[in-house]
């Protein structure tokens, strides 16, 4: 079944698929041969896929799965497709960055009234042993920042918030 997923704000559609030997990641661009394999360690995998080996670290939560590799971690959201139709998604970006699983915060990197660009690091938090670095979604002041380095945080809580975009 095709799935529409934002991975940092972009959507692709793509699904699975199986040719009787091998996985099948189907893309707009094709399809890429692909595997996931345990890696020992808590969200660990070793991912294989156009002859490239890599490690993964994934934490799934109730919006979005995040996928650490190569140092960097990218939220991976699926798209309700019945939102999309019924208008829901407008395709400007929200001005709350909402926790995504319970967790604390490690560090933080802006102050309200800070100007900040988009793919800013805001702060950097921690779930399941995961660290996962939160960016600006577009250029805007910060309204508010209401987690200080070591407060704990519960799901979908408000991280930051950015002014409202003005027109």
């Amino acid at each position: 079944m095709r799935r529409i997923f934002q991975i940092d704000g972009t959507e692709t559609e793509c699904w699975l698929s199986h040719d009787g030997s091998r996985f099948l990641l189907n893309t707009p661009d094709g399809e890429i041969p692909c595997r996931l394999d345990p890696a020992g360690v808590p969200g660990g995998y070793v991912l294989r896929a156009r002859g490239r080996v890599q490690d993964v670290r994934l934490a799934v939560g109730p919006d979005a799965t995040f996928v650490h590799m190569n140092g960097r971690t990218y939220a991976v959201g699926r798209v309700d497709p019945a939102e999309r139709l019924a208008g829901r998604d407008s395709g400007t970006a929200d001005d709350r960055i909402v926790a995504p699983m319970p967790g604390v915060v490690v560090s933080v990197k802006a102050k309200p009234g800070d100007h900040v660009k988009e793919g800013q690091l805001l702060l950097v938090i921690e779930s399941m042993k995961l660290e996962t670095s939160l960016i600006a979604p577009r250029d805007g002041v910060v309204a508010e920042m209401p987690f200080a380095t070591g407060d704990s945080f519960g799901l979908k809580a408000t991280l930051a918030l950015l002014a409202p975009q003005e027109e």
